[in-house]
């Protein structure tokens, strides 16, 4: 079933999840560029709005294409009275609504050609979708599945079934999947994201129950991801990948002890926890996005932090914001930020996109 419940965790941790339509605009008109206010010592980038239609009740990012043109944001019912979400595309200034049918809609990745993938829960049962030139089609998946990445060639990964999950990838123009292979003792996995070269980041599970990051090569080898030297296998309670860029991955590791963005370099072969506590996202310059609660954040490939600007003081914000994407050039991020309050004490959250110098 789908989650009705909005929690930091389902907000912050999750982002990546998981016929003919014509494309309606979308009710609100675009926000004007505005200065927000800024976290210490952050004045390079400004902070945008995405559109809001006025009877909704808050918004979050869920995708980006690599040029920073296309941004796939979702807007929620006030209240949160149903299951039901508003997905959108905004390029150019405008926004778009795309119909998706069931619960839980979103739209996962976008490419540049503003071709949108993404998953919506039907009958019980979660089904994934491509959004091309205005039509809404369904994939092809044994048991349901779900899509949550494109590139630029069209190739989309995600994966099937709904106990036993299947890694698989769409082939452009393709609405059969075809599974990726497993490591020898794997007996599931999924994916997360496919870069531009078609190298593919996600996870397996192997029988004895260790799930792992893994990622795999365009040339069809495989690698599992390692965790830091400090940290103790026994003691990790999650630890997956978020995205991909060229020689870049980002993922995240939660133990007992602390939860922090972990950065992998394929070509150096090297692991680093970062400063961020989360990242669901990266470029191929190892440009990071994330948050160092509550604060949106970016670490760049020294590690350096950016801060970003937010809507309300540092101070005020229990929820926290997020740089949920990175564009291939670094000067468009898009994410969403804490804007308080409903009338019930419930959070806020808004889409937005920095522009960058």
């Amino acid at each position: 079933m789908p989650n009705t419940n909005e929690p930091r965790a389902r907000i912050r941790r999750v982002l990546a999840a998981g016929g003919a339509l014509t494309a309606a605009a979308a009710a609100a008109a675009v926000m004007p560029v505005q200065a927000a206010v800024a976290a210490p010592g952050e004045d390079a980038c400004v902070l945008q709005e995405l559109p809001m239609p006025e009877d909704k009740y808050f918004s979050i990012v869920t995708a980006m294409s690599g040029d920073g043109d296309v941004v796939a944001y979702r807007a929620y019912p006030a209240g949160l009275e149903t299951y039901e979400r508003y997905p959108y595309l905004y390029e150019d200034g405008e926004a778009v609504e795309v119909p998706m049918p069931g619960e839980d809609q979103s739209l996962n990745g976008v490419n540049e050609d503003g071709v949108a993938v993404g998953s919506a829960w039907v009958d019980g049962v979660i089904l994934p979708y491509r959004y091309k030139d205005g039509v809404l089609t369904e994939l092809a998946a044994n048991d349901g599945g779900g899509a949550n990445d494109i590139n630029d060639d069209g190739d989309i990964v995600g994966m099937n079934g709904q106990n036993v999950l299947v890694p698989v990838v769409w082939r452009d123009g393709q609405v059969k999947p075809e599974a990726l292979p497993l490591p020898e003792g794997a007996s599931s996995g999924s994916t997360s994201a496919i870069d531009e070269d078609g190298n593919i980041a996600g996870g397996v599970a192997y029988d004895d129950g260790t799930r792992v990051p893994y990622v795999w090569h365009a040339d069809g080898t495989g690698e599992e991801l390692p965790l830091p030297d400090h940290v103790d296998p026994a003691d990790v309670m999650a630890f997956y990948t978020n995205d991909i860029a060229g020689e870049w991955v980002v993922g995240y590791l939660l133990t007992a002890e602390e939860e922090n963005a972990v950065r992998w370099n394929l070509e150096d072969g090297t692991v680093e926890q970062l400063k961020l506590n989360y990242a669901p996202s990266i470029n191929e310059d190892g440009l990071t996005g994330g948050a160092v609660d509550p604060t949106a954040a970016v670490a760049d490939a020294d590690s350096e932090i950016t801060f970003l600007p937010g809507l309300v003081d540092p101070a005020q914000n229990w929820f926290g914001d997020m740089v949920s994407e990175v564009s291939e050039d670094g000067e468009r991020l898009a994410g969403q930020v804490f804007a308080g309050e409903d009338e019930g004490g419930n959070h806020i959250l808004k889409a937005v996109v920095w522009e960058c110098d």
